[in-house]
Parts: C-alpha cells; sequence; structure tokens
C-alpha cells in the first residue's frame, strides 16, 4: 500500500478495500436466449439491484472511528447462461451515504461528515491502487443446488488479483439476495492503519447483495 502524505483523519477510518463477491444466483441465461457460452452486453443495474460492502473499525482505540458503507455506484450486469456477470468501476463508489447509514442501525449511527467521507475516498483509492486497476469484476462459474438457497461459486477480480469465493444466495423468482465474508489480505491489500495501530481497519468485510434478473 502507497503511503498516505497527509496524516489521516483521526475520526474517519480508511475503507481499505473493497471486495465484491456475492451476488444473485439465477439460472437464466440472457433475455435473447443465445447459446451456452454467449456473452450479453452489459447493462446498468436496475433501481433494485444493491451490492454495498460493510468496513469494520478496529484497533485499540477504534471508538475513535466509524465504520463505513460502500455502495457500488455503477453497477453494470450482463447475464451469460452460467450466471451473472457484474462490474463497477472503484472510482464511482459511494462512500458513507447517510440514507445508506442511517438504514443500517446503531453500529453505522455516527455522522461522518463531508470532509471524512472525501478523505476516505482518497485513501481508498489509493489503497486499492484504482488508476491501474480500476474495475471490480464477479463472474458467476458455476451453480448447485435447486430451489430458493443455491451454492455459488464465482472468479472475483480486484487489485490485479482474481481468486474464487463459494457463497449461498437466496433465490425467489428471478430475485437473490445473500451476504458474504471477503478477507482484504486474499487480495494483496494491507488493511489500513494508524497511530501504530490504534485505530484500524479489521481484515475481514461483509458483502451484502441484492440482485433482480430483468
Amino acid at each position: 500500500m502507497q503511503t498516505t502524505p497527509k496524516r489521516p483523519d483521526r475520526r474517519s477510518l480508511l475503507a481499505a478495500s473493497l471486495a465484491l463477491a456475492a451476488f444473485a444466483a439465477l439460472s437464466a441465461g440472457c433475455a435473447s436466449d443465445p447459446p451456452v457460452g454467449a456473452d450479453c452486453p452489459a447493462i446498468m443495474a436496475s433501481a433494485a439491484d444493491e451490492l454495498r460492502v460493510l468496513v469494520f473499525r478496529g484497533g485499540s482505540a477504534a471508538r475513535l472511528g466509524h465504520n463505513h458503507v460502500l455502495r457500488a455506484g455503477d453497477l453494470r450486469v450482463s447475464w451469460p447462461a452460467a450466471g451473472p456477470v457484474l462490474r463497477f468501476r472503484l472510482d464511482a463508489l459511494a462512500i458513507d451515504p447517510p440514507a445508506l447509514r442511517a438504514a443500517l442501525g446503531p453500529a453505522f449511527a455516527s455522522a461522518v461528515d463531508d470532509s471524512a467521507r472525501e478523505g476516505t475516498r482518497a485513501n481508498l483509492l489509493r489503497a486499492l491502487e484504482a488508476a491501474a486497476h480500476p474495475e471490480v469484476v464477479v463472474t458467476t462459474l458455476q451453480q448447485v443446488g435447486e430451489g430458493p438457497r443455491r451454492a455459488v461459486e464465482a472468479e472475483i477480480s480486484l487489485h490485479g488479483v482474481k481468486r474464487r469465493q463459494w457463497f449461498v444466495a437466496e433465490v425467489q423468482d428471478r430475485r437473490a439476495r445473500g451476504e458474504v465474508v471477503i478477507r482484504q489480505s486474499d487480495f494483496g491489500i494491507q488493511p489500513f492503519t494508524v497511530l501504530g495501530g490504534l485505530l484500524a481497519v479489521q481484515d475481514a468485510l461483509v458483502v451484502q447483495f441484492e440482485l433482480v434478473q430483468p
């Protein structure tokens, strides 16, 4: 991770990673039913689609920091036969949207002002080397099971690293939802710390998702 020239705000933790894994496990292909393996054009996600990452404060002085929530702001989805492929740009992330923080309850109740939010964004993009690796891609590889619960294997491309991840999706009609735990260190990202570890970001992130097939 590159060194930040400006001393980090003690009231704001770096959301030092973003990991994307965990999205819909729906069985149908593109709307036009192309052959297996054919690509479908990526489209902007609908208003019903959501992917967010919860980042948790750590360190012995964790009470001085904040938990953070990141939302994929330009989510694009394609639907090949194996299952959906998701893409989004790191520089389009929404950092700590107030309405979303409020909806997440007491753990996210602390106020994050615009200055702290922009500081978190700058440190995040620097830590993830977003200039070199601007896009996150998640590709469905296989699905196991029938009915409302599916085991899904996906390939996650983040920070120049590709890893496979299994997760469980709850599927009903054309809607899927669930959550998965991702570790920053699995993608070669050093979790953020400051003041000798007094303030830190925990390695484990929680990704929550909801996706609707058109």
